[in-house]
């Protein structure tokens, strides 16, 4: 069995495929300054800055926990502030907060939220 191919189909494939590695070479523009925080037992609060990456552009930035299961969360932990505009080239900072109810976590084992 041969295949022949047009013309068109063969720009059009051409097309797809470059537009799709077009998106996996995308920059994202607000940045933390690292992947993962520790929250330890006896601290309070622990910061994090986000960098605004593009040089013309000012971002809002929304920050948010999440359980394992992705559900955000309201209690242990928030986050302050939950929204900023980052101007463009600056940097901005997410304080993450312990809250009250923070010796609900069992103390036994490691607890994971998602920022």
């Amino acid at each position: 069995m041969s295949y022949k191919l047009s013309c068109p189909m063969l720009v059009s494939t051409a097309l797809m495929a470059l537009l799709t590695t077009a998106s996996l070479t995308a920059h994202a523009s607000v940045t933390p300054d690292r992947t993962r925080l520790v929250f330890n037992e006896s601290d309070k609060s622990i910061s994090v800055t986000l960098r605004n990456n593009n040089e013309k552009l000012p971002y809002l930035a929304q920050s948010w926990l999440e359980d394992e299961k992705g559900n955000k969360i309201t209690s242990p932990l928030a986050v302050l502030p939950p929204v900023q505009r980052i101007d463009a080239m600056m940097n901005g900072q997410v304080k993450i907060q312990a809250l009250p109810d923070i010796h609900s976590l069992p103390s036994d084992r490691e607890s994971l939220f998602y920022y």
